[in-house]
């Protein structure tokens, strides 16, 4: 069963949120709240796989509840219930992976539901990976060749990293780095939950990206925080849409 916690000020849209997720048996709502305190309670104490959540509430909002759930592990699936699309950027910052904007229909909850089983599904499947994989996720540390030394870079503080003929570099604040690794053996190493390959020449660190530009056919130009445009493929645009919720 994947536990679920509904939290919203909102009688009527609490009872709407349970009756359509109570015809899904492979769901079990653990909690119902109705303030961002009482909320904050019940995820400490039910651990639930699913949150959906309002963002203006009394007590803690939630904006400031994503945050807290960003430290805590296991981290549960975060689904912003609001009536508001102002707050996408800032969702995404804290964490959200699913954004419901009222008045929602079943079709929207359902669909979301579907994406968040995806992703746990997913989590499922990597955790059970051997434990050379964690550590090669769990590894912060990247060394790359400094004027005859070796250098220890930060994988958070790598803005991005690009192939320009056959040579790979990696762009810091600070600098940038030649690398004797290809673009697909860095993809493999960095946490795909912090870097995305968006183009086959980039590999971005998600955290960087500071503005996205609608660019033509359909696909978008990402403004990194160094101010470098990069451009995303066809093939990616739909991904970045997703998980910046576009």
């Amino acid at each position: 069963m994947i536990k679920v916690l509904i939290a919203d000020d909102e009688p009527h849209v609490c009872r709407e949120l349970q009756y359509i997720l109570e015809q899904d048996d492979s769901l079990q709502i653990v909690a119902i709240c109705s303030s961002g305190t009482e909320t904050l309670e019940q995820i400490s104490k039910l651990n639930p796989d699913i949150v959906l959540l309002d963002i203006a509430m009394p007590g803690f909002n939630g904006i400031q509840l994503g945050y807290y759930l960003k430290k805590i592990s296991p981290q549960p699936y975060l689904i912003f219930v609001t009536a508001y699309d102002a707050y996408a950027v800032e969702a995404f910052r804290v964490g959200a992976k699913g954004y419901l904007l009222k008045p929602f229909s079943k079709e929207d909850v359902c669909e979301q539901i579907k994406q968040a089983k995806h992703y746990l599904g997913l989590c499922v499947t990597a955790s059970s990976k051997s434990s050379t994989n964690h550590k090669r996720f769990t590894n912060r540390k990247l060394a790359v060749e400094s004027a005859g030394k070796f250098k220890l870079l930060d994988k958070s503080d790598i803005v991005f990293a690009y192939a320009d003929n056959r040579a790979v570099f990696i762009r810091t604040r600070n600098g940038k780095y030649c690398i004797n690794r290809t673009l697909t053996e860095l993809e493999n190493e960095f946490d795909p939950e912090a870097f995305v390959r968006c183009h086959r020449n980039y590999l971005v660190n998600i955290s960087k990206v500071k503005e996205i530009i609608p660019w033509f056919k359909s696909t978008y130009l990402l403004v990194m925080e160094d101010m470098t445009k990069i451009p995303v493929s066809r093939a990616k645009a739909k991904y970045i849409r997703s998980l910046f919720l576009i």
